[in-house]
């Protein structure tokens, strides 16, 4: 790891390596100039969830700060990953929080090649908000880890890399199998299963709720329970 990321004390080190996988991605100049900015800061703080204040002493003036919620840690990779690099778009752009910079920041990761983050995370966001999303996360919560792990946990590396959008086709469908009984077949009492888009859709977002879940279990199991279920430290 380039010891420069050290320089953002204020953040979490959980942050250090998925930061170092966006600046090994970024233009050879942008990425000197994040490291090197010593007017930039990165903070990522868990106790800022729970205090009413906190105060930082930094060793240089700061014209721009990047708070990031150490919540995000828990979303897949892939997410994390169009975060960090969308939150360092936005500070080479230079302009404030605008629809207009949002559009900028995008086209400037598309540029940078961050194509299939954009795509995931905004399938994501869309599966996400469904109905069928929340169902899968309730129940995956009333089952056990054993379980969970068992059933879901062979396919968590590649939907956390890659997110259901780009998961294989078969892999996709074994996770649509494994939670068609307990999940699906239930909602399906009383009405006609068909294969429409509408419905693989629904069984989609029911895999994304399953699999937040499971994404909780791994990192209860890297950084404790209490991390994991409050975000506080």
């Amino acid at each position: 790891m380039d010891e420069r990321i050290k320089r953002f004390k204020q953040c979490e080190p959980r942050f250090y390596p998925h930061l170092e996988r966006v600046l090994e991605r970024l233009p050879a100049d942008v990425s000197e100039r994040v490291l090197n900015d010593k007017e930039l800061q990165i903070i990522a703080d868990e106790d800022l969830i729970e205090l009413c204040v906190l105060r930082y002493r930094f060793e240089h003036p700061v014209r721009n700060i990047i708070y990031l919620n150490t919540k995000v840690l828990m979303e897949p990779e892939h997410q994390l990953i169009h975060t960090l690099a969308h939150e360092l778009a936005l500070y080479i752009i230079g302009e404030g929080e605008t629809d207009e910079a949002q559009k900028k920041a995008e086209a400037l990761l598309s540029k940078w090649g961050f194509e299939r983050e954009i795509e995931a995370v905004r399938y994501d966001k869309a599966i996400a908000e469904s109905d069928g999303y929340e169902t899968g996360y309730l129940w995956a919560k009333k089952q056990s880890k054993d379980y969970l792990l068992r059933h879901f946990g062979l396919y968590f590396d590649e939907w956390n890399e890659k997110g259901l959008k780009r998961m294989s086709r078969q892999q996709l469908e074994k996770l649509q199998s494994r939670a068609a009984g307990p999940v699906l077949e239930e909602m399906a009492r009383g009405e006609e299963k068909d294969t429409s888009e509408a419905t693989l859709r629904r069984d989609e977002a029911i895999i994304a709720g399953i699999m937040a879940a499971v994404k909780e279990i791994r990192f209860e199991e890297v950084y404790g329970a209490k991390k994991c279920t409050t975000g506080n430290g």
